[in-house]
């Protein structure tokens, strides 16, 4: 008789665990723990800078203002650095993988990085090139952006007509 009371109460303790687990609230509302990523547009701003990445001379408060940009559009920002020698051959293969990646918007800042968005922008009249430090329009697709005190707020300005434009 004692033996059953104990296989009762065992089988009792292990569908209390079993229930416990099943019915234990998990913080969101349909059960799974809430999100945290980001849910970006689909769209896309690239900044290409010399070989010291967001070091390079300038970069900074032009990245600044892409993250602004993505900050009140969602679109999504990223970087590429062209490792190398600064010269206009080195930096195309470099603005060409951006161009394959899709980027809707490729911003340059400096030379070469600008003089090469020059020369290829005709070329790709799908793409938004924002040049900041470079004069000349030699193409509808560019926004010239000059290196005034207000770079952020004009290139986060640039990039966000470009996402409007869009339809983002």
């Amino acid at each position: 008789m004692r033996r059953g009371w104990v296989v009762a109460a065992a089988g009792a303790v292990v569908v209390g665990v079993v229930a416990l687990v099943v019915w234990w609230p998990s913080g969101g509302d349909d059960g799974l723990p809430p999100a945290r990523a980001r849910v970006y547009a689909d769209f896309s701003a690239c900044l290409l800078t010399g070989e010291q990445g967001l070091a390079s001379p300038g970069a900074a408060p032009v990245w600044a203002g892409l993250q602004d940009a993505s900050a009140d559009t969602a679109i999504k920002v990223s970087y590429l650095a062209a490792a190398g020698p600064a010269t206009d051959a080195n930096y195309l293969p470099y603005l060409n993988s951006l161009v394959q990646r899709r980027c809707d918007v490729i911003v340059t800042v400096g030379q070469p990085g600008t003089a090469v968005a020059l020369a290829q922008a005709a070329a790709h009249p799908g793409i938004r090139f924002v040049i900041v430090g470079a004069s000349g329009h030699p193409a509808a697709n560019v926004s010239p952006v000059g290196v005034s005190g207000h770079v952020r707020e004009d290139v986060a300005g640039a990039v966000r007509e470009a996402a409007h434009a869009a339809g983002h």
